[in-house]
């Protein structure tokens, strides 16, 4: 070893070396790694008041050991900045405890956790406290029927799933490649290419009632963007059905605050007037027959009498027609 080596490299060998019985002195360390015999007795000791290594020093054979053969190396040291970006990602993944494999992630991070937290001079309990995540109520998703789901988009198999949509009195079978699982504001999704039509359709996993392998060959060649779905988003819903057209909505001046200082749309434009109002323009294709335009009709008839949409006019009518339908309840 030469000496520019750092001191995880000096440490991951000194470990090697003990595992495999060489009993390796200062001296033989030094010489072998090109640096003096304080720099090899600061390795040791980091290694044993830092680390907890139960490392000893063998007088009969003049040279370490452990005395606890089931001790292993940390994979990481770590300082409190990445302490911190730790804590804050297993916070985040906090909020997933629903999804089938979370108590191995859980498991994950308290094995880590438990480590770095006595060698780092920041204590993991005091960050956990100062930061949280909170998200809505996911739906669960059955161990199996993800763990079926997830290796067949890994192995690019084609796939029949029986689902429930919220539409549908009835299950619906499909036979689909899948392309991509992501997480959109707390529930599970999956994103395929639909065999029957061709083009790429969204499911909640969680209305997934089977999931099996399908005889079908697996068609779609093309590789699926997250980053083009980040555009297509608008809420939970991708607008990946229908033509696209563009959606413009205007708000008065009482709600105008709410839509400047929150992003609704990965390609939406604001445009401000006098009176304070504003108008909030973005692409969305309809999504299809059944349900036209579910992913921004309901944040218009949230905005209730403060919005008033301009376009497309099918979209007017839609709003229209549910505000008529719900002053039929009342």
């Amino acid at each position: 070893m030469k000496r520019t080596n750092t001191q995880l490299e000096r440490q991951m060998d000194l470990d090697r070396r003990i595992r495999e019985g060489e009993f390796p002195s200062v001296p033989f360390l030094a010489t072998e790694w090109e640096v003096d015999e304080r720099t090899i007795k600061r390795d040791v000791g980091f290694m044993r008041d830092r680390l907890m290594a139960p490392i000893e020093y063998d007088r009969k054979r003049r040279g370490y050991f452990y005395t606890e053969s089931t001790w292993s190396m940390p994979a990481v040291t770590m300082r409190e900045g990445e302490l911190v970006a730790l804590l804050l990602a297993r916070q985040a993944l906090g909020q997933y405890n629903d999804l089938p494999r979370g108590t191995l992630l859980n498991s994950f991070y308290r094995q880590v956790l438990g480590f770095v937290g006595r060698h780092v001079g920041v204590s993991p309990e005091q960050i956990l406290e100062g930061f949280s995540f909170l998200s809505p109520p996911s739906e669960p998703v059955e161990a199996a029927l993800w763990d079926q789901l997830s290796q067949c988009l890994l192995k690019r198999q084609a796939i029949d799933v029986d689902y429930q949509s919220v539409s549908a009195t009835t299950l619906q079978t499909y036979t689909l490649d899948p392309l991509h699982i992501a997480n959109i504001e707390g529930e599970w999704y999956l994103f395929a290419r639909s065999h029957y039509k061709g083009d790429i359709i969204q499911l909640a996993i969680s209305r997934m009632h089977t999931v099996r392998e399908s005889q079908a060959p697996f068609q779609s060649k093309e590789k699926f963007n997250p980053a083009d779905l980040k555009k297509l988003l608008f809420g939970r819903y991708a607008s990946m059905q229908g033509e696209s057209e563009l959606v413009r909505v205007r708000i008065d001046a009482d709600y105008a605050a709410q839509v400047r200082q929150k992003q609704w749309h990965a390609e939406q434009k604001v445009t401000e007037f006098e009176d304070g109002s504003v108008e909030i323009s973005f692409p969305v294709a309809s999504g299809g027959s059944k349900l036209p335009y579910a992913n921004v009709l309901v944040w218009i008839l949230g905005l209730g009498s403060h919005a008033l949409v301009l376009a497309p006019e099918k979209l007017k009518q839609r709003v229209a027609t549910e505000i008529r339908q719900m002053n039929s309840l009342y």
